[in-house]
């Protein structure tokens, strides 16, 4: 069961990307800003990153991470996750470690 929303609109995602605190690592980006009513994410893996299997891979595994994490309980925030091309490579476990450095 997800305890965060997603971010749906354009706009919400400009935001973070223009407010937002950056961490990057080796496999993906993570831009955070504090959120309204509830902790929402968005997930962007672009072409560069692999074909549509690869891309919705990387997706479902980040949704399963933040299941792991209870990421929705306060403080609540609005995160947008940014995939790069090593985040296909790594299994995950490593995926696991990454984001949740990030978030953390």
């Amino acid at each position: 069961m997800r305890t965060y929303a997603s971010l749906r609109r354009r706009g919400d995602f400009a935001r973070v990307q223009r407010r937002g605190v950056r961490r990057a690592g080796p496999a993906f980006v993570a831009l955070s800003t504090a959120g309204r009513d509830g902790s929402r994410v968005g997930i962007t893996v672009a072409k560069t990153v692999g074909n549509a299997v690869v891309r919705n891979r990387i997706r479902r595994r980040v949704k399963a991470i933040l299941d792991r994490l209870a990421f929705g309980t306060p403080p609540h925030r609005d995160v947008v996750l940014i995939a790069r091309p090593g985040a296909a490579d790594l299994d995950f476990r490593a995926l696991e470690a990454e984001v949740t450095r990030l978030l953390t």
